[in-house]
C-alpha cells in the first residue's frame, strides 16, 4: 500500500520542472501586480474628484456666454489689435494695397492664413482696383466681407 500511494504522489524530472516554472511565473506575477503602483499615477480620491469637478463648475458659470455678433453691428469696437494684447484700436479704414500682414490680421474675421493669400494675390496680379476683389480669392466668407467692407478702402493712384 505504501508503494502504491507513493506513486500517485511521486512527480517525474519533468512534471517537476514544469511545477517549478509554474511557480515562477506566479511569483513573477505577484511580483508585478505589487509594483504597478509604484510606477503609475495614483488615483484622486473621491473627495478631491468632487472638489475640482465643483471648481470647475463654478469655473465656468462665472464666465460670461459667448455671444454671436448682432447683425449690422460693425463698429470700430469691436476691431481691436488682440494679437499683443493692447487695446488699440484699427485705423477707420486699411488699403488694402499698401497694408502689410499685420495690418490685416488686425480686422476681426482675418486670420493670418487670409492675410498671406490677399498679399499673395496682390503680388501675383498686381493691386486691387475694388474692394470686391477680395470675394475672387475665395478665402473670405461673404458674411465677413459684408462686415469688413465699410473697414477696406482702395487708393486709386
Amino acid at each position: 500500500m505504501k508503494q502504491t500511494s507513493r506513486s500517485y504522489i511521486a512527480f517525474t524530472r519533468t512534471e517537476r520542472f514544469g511545477l517549478v516554472a509554474l511557480m515562477a511565473v506566479v511569483v513573477l506575477l505577484i511580483a508585478v501586480r505589487m509594483a504597478i503602483p509604484y510606477f503609475t499615477h495614483t488615483t484622486v480620491s473621491t473627495v478631491e474628484e468632487k472638489r475640482q469637478v465643483a471648481a470647475w463648475e463654478t469655473f465656468k458659470r462665472s464666465q460670461p456666454p459667448a455671444q454671436p455678433m448682432p447683425p449690422g453691428k460693425d463698429s470700430l469696437q469691436d476691431y481691436v489689435d488682440a494679437s499683443d494684447g493692447n487695446e488699440t484700436p484699427v485705423p477707420n479704414r486699411v488699403n488694402i494695397n499698401t497694408a502689410d500682414s499685420a495690418t490685416l490680421v488686425r480686422l476681426k474675421g482675418i486670420g493670418p492664413a487670409m492675410a498671406a493669400k490677399i498679399l499673395a494675390r496682390r503680388a501675383r496680379a498686381g493691386r486691387f482696383t475694388n474692394v470686391e476683389q477680395l470675394l475672387e480669392l475665395q478665402a473670405i466668407p461673404a458674411v465677413t466681407f459684408k462686415i469688413l467692407k465699410p473697414h477696406l478702402s482702395v487708393d486709386t493712384l
